[in-house]
């Protein structure tokens, strides 16, 4: 996954990788960079402090843990 830097640019040639098991938290603000489903990461050795995705994504590679 691309990673952007704070005004929601992709950075060349740097990506990043959600690890299996990592905790992830839905927020609902509006999306920064325009996916659908805006995650904040609650590991602290994450690649990423947030993503956005398309909800197709979030289905497929996210299992939801708590309501």
């Amino acid at each position: 996954m691309p990673k952007c830097d704070g005004d929601g640019f992709e950075i060349p040639n740097e990506y990043g990788f959600v690890t299996v098991g990592s905790i992830w938290e839905r927020d609902d603000r509006a999306s920064f960079i325009g996916g659908d489903v805006h995650l904040d990461s609650l590991n602290d050795d994450s690649d990423f402090g947030w993503i956005e995705i398309p909800f197709e994504e979030l289905k497929e590679n996210f299992v939801l843990i708590n309501d």
